[in-house]
């Protein structure tokens, strides 16, 4: 399982810069509004030491690691909603995604042109936001105009309480709210089944100029103030600045980061920030050939995984063993986990832990 992202801003914030940092694409990346047209999508693998740590004990053919997908669209302006700049045909690029990372430019560059002319990171936020929420609210009132149509014809197949929903929601937006801020209950399910996209978690990537990324500005202090108050995670990223230390060789590249007081790059940071945003956790398959790490929702039992395996060992599934990633690396493997004890037997019904390493026996 792979989880997908949707990269969203104002025109020249670094929204394409940060898709090439992550994904190592090529996405052009230049000084004028709407140089991304289509969107860029790139696949990555999801950086993860522990997978590399159970490689050197087992030493697998192959070693898959989990992947993040990116959807990087064209920058929005005022008036998206409406159609502005393409920007309907924008937003309808990414309302399948599972999680919205905003990108706002907090870095002053004479050579970088802004929609706006002037940095104010809070206002291209709010810009950002109100975009959303209008075009959520056009998208709910049509479902609604439709259901109440269909409900005059006399339709027997509405789900029930989707009217006095929709209704909510709309509700909900006219007053300029995020759904996911309104304190409403709600099916993540089925918000990313209608492509609501105010109800999907999100975090804001703070571009900052390399002046700014260890000694902090005003302009991303007085983002992070905003983003506190309503519940929001700020990640700050010198895009351009890790490009450069992404072309190092790995030791090359800790060593630079480490002389400039980085401990973790800003893009691990955001990987990270979007498994917490969306309960996420990982797993490790290390039986066979193939070593394997897999993405599950916290809470996901052995059952469920063995599902994203394969359906046919969903399907014949006797019983499942467990190792906590520490026994396992401590032990050196399985046989050493199972001589000391380490291994849990469980059931379809046991709830994985992240970095569990799981053994699914099956039929």
């Amino acid at each position: 399982m792979s989880f997908t992202c949707g990269i969203v801003g104002l025109p020249n914030a670094g929204k394409s810069t940060l898709f090439n940092l992550i994904t190592r694409a090529a996405a052009p990346a230049e000084n004028y509004p709407f140089c991304t047209i289509d969107p860029n999508i790139g696949i990555m693998n999801v950086p993860d030491e522990n997978l590399e740590a159970i490689a050197r004990i087992v030493k697998p053919d192959k070693v898959i690691p989990t992947t993040l997908k990116l959807f990087d669209i064209a920058g929005l302006v005022k008036g998206a909603y409406k159609g502005e700049g393409l920007g309907n045909q924008f937003l309808g690029q990414i309302r399948g995604v599972d999680a919205i990372v905003h990108v706002v430019r907090c870095f002053k560059d004479v050579n970088v042109s802004h929609v706006y002319t002037d940095i104010d990171p809070v206002r291209d936020m709010e810009i950002i936001l109100t975009e959303l929420v209008m075009a959520d609210l056009d998208l709910v009132q049509r479902r609604l105009d439709a259901l109440k149509k269909g409900m005059r014809l006399g339709r027997k197949d509405i789900p029930a309480g989707e009217p006095e929903l929709l209704e909510t929601l709309s509700e909900v937006l006219s007053k300029g709210q995020c759904i996911i801020d309104s304190g409403i209950e709600f099916d993540q399910v089925q918000m990313k089944a209608w492509g609501i996209l105010t109800a999907k978690p999100s975090v804001i990537v703070a571009n900052v100029g390399e002046e700014d990324f260890t000694g902090g500005s005003v302009h991303l202090d007085n983002l992070r103030a905003w983003a506190e108050a309503r519940g929001k995670k700020v990640v700050p990223i010198c895009s351009r600045f890790e490009l450069e230390a992404a072309e190092l060789e790995e030791d090359e590249r800790r060593e630079f980061l480490d002389s400039i007081g980085i401990e973790r790059s800003g893009t691990d940071t955001l990987i990270a920030t979007c498994y917490e945003l969306l309960d996420l956790i990982t797993f490790y398959t290390p039986v066979g050939e193939t070593l394997r790490a897999w993405t599950l929702r916290k809470g996901g039992t052995t059952y469920e995984a063995a599902g994203l395996i394969h359906s046919d060992i969903q399907n014949g599934f006797i019983k499942a063993d467990v190792i906590a990633l520490d026994d396992f690396l401590s032990k050196g493997g399985l046989h050493g986990a199972r001589d000391a004890g380490l291994i849990l037997t469980e059931g379809r019904e046991f709830v994985l832990r992240d970095r569990d390493v799981l053994v699914i026996h099956f039929r």
